[in-house]
Parts: C-alpha cells; sequence; structure tokens
C-alpha cells in the first residue's frame, strides 16, 4: 500500500469515528470504510474498519467498538466483498457483477440473524428485550415524561418500545444498503470505482422473500409476547427489501418524464417528512412482479450470436 492509499485509509476510519460518536451522523458511520473497499478493494476496507474500531475503543472505549465491529463493520465489510464478486462467462463479453437483488437479500438475512442473537441472548428476561427497552425507558423519567405527554398519560411504555425495537431493526438493512450505494455514487463520482455503474431497471426480488413475509405476519397474530415482536422484525425487513424494489419501479417508469427530477425529488422528501410514505412503496414493489410496470420481459432479449447457433 501506497503512502497516498494509507494516508487515505487513516482519515477514512478518523471519519468513520467523527461519524459515530457525533450520533447524528450515526447511520452514516461505516460510508468511510464502504467508500475505501469500492475504490480500493476490501483489504483496504478491513483495514479502515479495524483502525476505526482500535480508535473507538480507546476513545468511548472497548464496548462501543465492539458495537460498531458487529452492526456496521462486519456487515459492511461482507457486503462489499459480495459487490465486488465478478466472473466473465467467456473471452467475448464483459464481467458479471454480483446481482444487486442478491445483496439486498445478503443483508436482510445478516440483519434478520443479528437480530434474531440479540432477542434470543435476552430471552430470559422478564417480556424478553422489549420488557427491557421498556423498563429503560421507565428509568429514564425525561424520556418517559416526554412520550406520554406526545401519545397520552395511559401510553403502555412496552407498546411503545415494541415500535421502537421494530423500525430500528428495520432500519438496519436500508442503512447497510444505503451506505454502500452512497460509496458506490461516491465512487463513480471520483471515477474510482471497482464496481461498474448499473440501473435497477431489472431488480427483483427471490419468490420466497413472499412466502417469509407471509409466515412473519401470520407469526405475529398466532404468537405473542417477544417472538411476536421479532417476527414483526422479520416482516419489517422484508418490506424494506420491497420498499427498494418499490423505489426501482418509481425510477424506471418516470424516466421519460420531464419533470422526472422534481418528481423524484419530491417523492424522497416526503420519505423523510412522513415515513408512512413507506409503506405504499412497499407495496408497489411488492404488487410489482404482479403488474409488471417496468414491463420487463420474462427473458431477455437473445443476441445474433443466440439465434445463429441455434
Amino acid at each position: 500500500m501506497t503512502h497516498a492509499k494509507a494516508l487515505r485509509v487513516c482519515f477514512a476510519a478518523v471519519l468513520t469515528c467523527g461519524l459515530l460518536v457525533a450520533l447524528i451522523t450515526l447511520p452514516f458511520a461505516a460510508l468511510p470504510v464502504a467508500y475505501i473497499g469500492l475504490t480500493m478493494g476490501l483489504m483496504a476496507a478491513a483495514v479502515t474498519a479495524g483502525l476505526a474500531s482500535l480508535l473507538l475503543g480507546a476513545l468511548a472505549g472497548p464496548g462501543t467498538a465492539l458495537s460498531f465491529i458487529i452492526s456496521f463493520g462486519v456487515p459492511v465489510l461482507w457486503l462489499i466483498r459480495l459487490a465486488l464478486l465478478s466472473r466473465r462467462p467467456d473471452l467475448d463479453t464483459d464481467y458479471e457483477f454480483y446481482p444487486a437483488a442478491q445483496i439486498i437479500m445478503q443483508s436482510v438475512i445478516i440483519s434478520g440473524s443479528l437480530a434474531a442473537v440479540i432477542f434470543l441472548v435476552n430471552a430470559d428476561a422478564p417480556q424478553g428485550l422489549p420488557g427491557m427497552f421498556a423498563q429503560s425507558l421507565q428509568n429514564a423519567p425525561k424520556v418517559s415524561e416526554l412520550i406520554r405527554t406526545v401519545y397520552g398519560t395511559e401510553t403502555n411504555l412496552l407498546g411503545v418500545a415494541n415500535i421502537i425495537l421494530i423500525s430500528g431493526f428495520a432500519s438496519w438493512p436500508l442503512i447497510l444498503l444505503g451506505t454502500l450505494q452512497c460509496a458506490q455514487g461516491l465512487a463513480q463520482y471520483s471515477g474510482n470505482n471497482l464496481r461498474p455503474a448499473e440501473t435497477h431497471d431489472r431488480l427483483a426480488m427471490p419468490v420466497w422473500f413472499d412466502f417469509a413475509l407471509g409466515l412473519s405476519l401470520l407469526g405475529t397474530w398466532l404468537v405473542s409476547g417477544w417472538p411476536a415482536t421479532l417476527l414483526a422484525v422479520f416482516a419489517a425487513m422484508l418490506l424494506g427489501a420491497y420498499f427498494l424494489l418499490g423505489l426501482a419501479v418509481i425510477h424506471a417508469i418516470s424516466r421519460h418524464w420531464n419533470s422526472r427530477v422534481w418528481f423524484l425529488a419530491g417523492i424522497y422528501f416526503l420519505i423523510f417528512v412522513m415515513a408512512w410514505v413507506i409503506v405504499p412503496i412497499s407495496l408497489l414493489g411488492l404488487l410489482e412482479p404482479r403488474l409488471n410496470l417496468r414491463r420487463v420481459p420474462s427473458q431477455p432479449p437473445k443476441s445474433d450470436d443466440d439465434e445463429e447457433n441455434k
């Protein structure tokens, strides 16, 4: 590694610590690691994540460093590895990179697995992880008072804890994928991207996602306690994947619109201002395989070479 690359890695590690410690920029904490990975390779990204962990351990304690490694470091490194995987079927074709749909699927599986581990570790506590979180809210007088001021004096803190946990865990894969997408955009802008630019016109979720979503929603009605919350977390994560598919549909059908920029800006503004907009966009992604709004052919068009080989 040259001095210039080593300096970039060190700067990215310091920036990662700054984004994590600032709290308000916490969702972007792994962005420098992802950018290094998508421009310099997986090994450089691993060194960046390792340096950031050491700095966090020295500045904020080993607990914070371990939290970063589990929640951001390892998942982002794994997704970077997948994003850089490529193959070349033959010498006359370009390299094919790991499909974006598979990366989304992997992020959901990683996030769901880690969420399950966290819930199971706290299973022996009264009412599980939601009960522990509700108790922590109760032990913070200012927070509990604010919640009851906003939602009413009879508000059940356990219900609030469930909502926070479900929304928080559901945002986990979206943060990981958003980090990767932002890093890819910055890499393309700088011209150093190792993974080529691509559109998501043919993005599609695997069929088993539909069954997993249905089973998760059914399970939330059939069971109670913290297992129901965990199943709701799984359902929310799967809906997050369909939310991304819904955005791909919106981008595809608006490609030739004259006011496309303003339309997309309005959509993203509504997403940030009113979170409930995510629900209809997720439903759009869920219905896309049935409606085919993007007019995606069932099979890719055959090339002239394929016709000659018949």
